[in-house]
């Protein structure tokens, strides 16, 4: 008497195969809950590039010179996916002008933050800037920004990205002075940032790396 049937069982075997493939295909990837930054201690981020659009007015800002320069944050340590990797506390600005409304002064306040925010791959993980806070002013109008920007951070080429399109950057407070109505400014637009930084570590320090787990 046969126990099995040699057909049905290999039915049987290559169904339980497709249903174990298309398992472990729909099974969602790890995701990263922690993150290593190591290397520094200092950083120093140059700008290249840079530029600032209020989206919906369609008004751009470029700036020649746009750095930022601090210190990675107890380099070597494991911390959760979003808190802080380093302080920004040195901002400088110049050049930076607007088709319309010429020659502008950014001026960033405060510390800004460095952060990453997922799995890294293949040298490059998903960060943010975040605390952004900086005054706008030009001949005829003066306005405040504020927020996150979203991007990229390449260890590899050291540089971070930011996201095209609108990434967590704002018009924080009401534009004030007659120039910022021609413009189309007004409280709440969207910023979108372009170029780069590059971080070139000051003398005593080396390259940022990034670890995710």
């Amino acid at each position: 008497m046969k126990l099995f049937n040699k057909r049905k069982t290999s039915g049987l075997v290559a169904a339980a195969a497709l249903v174990l493939t298309t398992l472990a295909m729909g099974s969602p990837a790890h995701a990263a809950t922690t993150f290593t930054p190591s290397g520094g201690p200092n950083v120093n981020f140059v700008g290249s590039s840079v530029s600032f659009k209020a989206i919906q007015a369609n008004q751009t800002l470029t700036c020649s010179t746009f750095n930022l320069a601090g210190s990675v944050v107890n380099p070597g340590t494991s911390r959760a996916i979003g808190a802080n990797a380093g302080n920004l506390g040195s901002l400088t600005s110049s050049g930076c002008t607007n088709p319309i409304a010429g020659a502008t002064t950014v001026t960033p306040t405060g510390t800004w933050g460095v952060t990453i925010t997922g799995d890294e791959v293949s040298s490059v993980s998903p960060a943010r800037l975040t605390s952004v806070a900086a005054t706008v002013t030009a001949a005829g109008c003066t306005f405040p920004v504020g927020g996150t920007v979203a991007g990229t951070f390449n260890d590899s080429t050291q540089k971070f990205t930011p996201a095209t399109g609108a990434s967590g950057l704002k018009i924080t407070g009401v534009p004030s002075g007659f120039l910022c109505g021609i413009l189309g400014l007004a409280n709440g637009q969207d910023i979108e940032v372009g170029g780069s930084w590059t971080n070139t570590p000051p003398a005593g320090s080396t390259n940022l790396l990034i670890a995710t787990a």
